[in-house]
């Protein structure tokens, strides 16, 4: 059966990629590429997944196993990477196999991986073990084997419970790597405007305090890249929206009537967006908002001619200007008394099909996996921070501002997944962001933004339910 397995995912792919150009020629359909952490949230690491060739790699068998238990046989694993990271990760895996005496057959369907796990879904023949990419509990969860017993579970960072562990506490994939997203700022431009301590921002009202201050003294409050894309505002939709609806103690308790279908978009969005209109007529963007690619409004930071971002990672502004006091702050709370949050993305992780028929080597190469020197291997294919204890991170300055966050809010913070992964239908983070554009085009009519978000909620929850 392993034999075939390579021949199975080469018709697959080719069948999807049909698919894909027959469609393609009748109608854009906006299908979504892999919802891995780049797709559904950019601040978060590129795993590659460009297209590439379809069929997949084998790598090369091993020597004997030098690993505590015995292992051998044949294993296929399904990985988003592509180009240079999945050259990179085929060399740890070959490293297994002359450890461990494994064979590892790699299936690369890149810009593909999604449709092609669907359909293997679909038929319940999936690989041994495959990568969730964000989604382990809410999509994969019932073809997964509980991670919970092995002995590297200990070391997954615990903020990632909320995201990853289903009420029981099930944890579905081994996770070496997160994203985290919120606010960043300017520490040197915020002292111009006259404050010290940029971490006593604690809620949206504090943040237009601040705002209003930075405006008084020249600088633009928030910087916004919009003419890299609709992602843009697909991240600021992705950061405020929680903090609004989901989060605990916030202005409104949502999170159910989202995930059943009843959420009432023309309240609660046209309430978003008319705050976000609010700080538009207020001047609290740069006037090229839409047309400034991401790098100018980084290096807008950097410089410190910005006193925010509502997106990151700070990656081109650190760069640009190393010497810039530059941080993160956690999606800020809605109301007083509740605390502000941030965002992690479940990053690199791997899960073990629940019908694998070599359990073994399948625990065997996700032990190898989550050694801190592999985890840091896997986290310098992007700018994810490591997600196993013990582990430096390979973005030092990235992980440095956000602990040094966690340090500053102390207790007064709590920790979700991503917004769209969680709590909207598959197929929203476009839609998200295309509806929050037209806000940025037209702030004094929201209405129309607002009507974009309701039918595209409505029709892909229909979709999500088989209808």
């Amino acid at each position: 059966m392993k034999k075939n397995m390579r021949k199975m995912w080469a018709v697959l792919l080719t069948v999807v990629m049909l698919g894909s150009i027959l469609v393609g020629c009748g109608n854009n359909s906006g299908e979504e590429a892999p919802e891995n952490v780049q797709q559904e949230n950019p601040e978060a690491a590129d795993n590659g997944t460009k297209e590439e060739d379809a069929g997949g790699e084998v790598a090369e068998s091993g020597e004997a196993s030098k690993t505590d238990t015995e292992t051998s046989g044949n294993i296929s694993m399904a990985v988003t990477y592509a180009d240079s990271n999945l050259d990179e990760f085929k060399n740890i895996i070959s490293e297994f196999e002359k450890e461990s005496g494994v064979t590892v057959e790699l299936i690369t369907p890149a810009s593909e991986y999604e449709s092609v796990l669907k359909t293997m879904m679909a038929s319940n023949t999936l690989p041994d073990i495959f990568m969730t990419h964000g989604w382990s509990l809410r999509r994969y969860s019932e073809y997964l084997q509980p991670v919970n017993s092995q002995p590297w579970f200990g070391s997954m960072d615990k903020a990632l419970e909320p995201i990853m562990a289903d009420e029981d506490g099930n944890v579905y994939a081994l996770c070496v790597s997160t994203s985290v997203s919120g606010v960043y700022f300017n520490g040197d431009a915020l002292k111009k405007a006259g404050i010290e301590e940029p971490y006593s921002i604690v809620t949206w009202k504090d943040f237009e305090d601040a705002c209003e201050k930075a405006k008084a003294v020249g600088l633009v409050p928030i910087a916004v890249g919009g003419g890299s894309g609709s992602g843009q505002f697909s991240s600021i939709f992705g950061g405020i929206a929680p903090t609004l609806w989901t989060d605990a103690g916030a202005k409104y308790d949502l999170a159910d009537v989202l995930l059943n279908g009843s959420f009432d978009s023309d309240t609660y969005v046209t309430e978003m967006y008319e705050m976000i209109a609010g700080w538009l007529e207020k001047g609290y963007f740069n006037e090229d908002c839409l047309t400034l690619d991401f790098d100018g409004a980084s290096r807008m930071l950097g410089s410190g001619d910005a006193a925010f971002m509502l997106r990151g990672p700070l990656t081109i502004a650190h760069e640009a200007f190393p010497d810039a006091d530059c941080g993160i702050l956690p999606e800020l709370a809605s109301i007083d008394g509740a605390k502000p949050s941030f965002r992690l993305g479940e990053g690199n992780a791997y899960g073990v099909w629940k019908d694998t028929a070599n359990a073994d080597a399948c625990w065997a190469l996700l032990e190898y996996l989550a050694r801190p020197e592999n985890v840091e291997r896997i986290c310098a294919l992007g700018t994810d921070y490591p997600a196993i204890e013990g582990v430096e991170a390979v973005d030092a300055f990235g992980y440095g501002i956000y602990a040094k966050a966690v340090e500053a809010y102390g207790d007064n913070l709590q920790y979700d997944n991503l917004f769209d992964r969680k709590y909207l239908p598959s197929g929203m983070w476009s839609i998200l962001g295309d509806s929050l554009s037209m806000v940025f085009e037209s702030p004094d009519d929201v209405k129309p933004a607002v009507e974009v978000f309701k039918e595209g909620y409505i029709e892909k929850y229909e979709e999500s339910k088989g209808n």
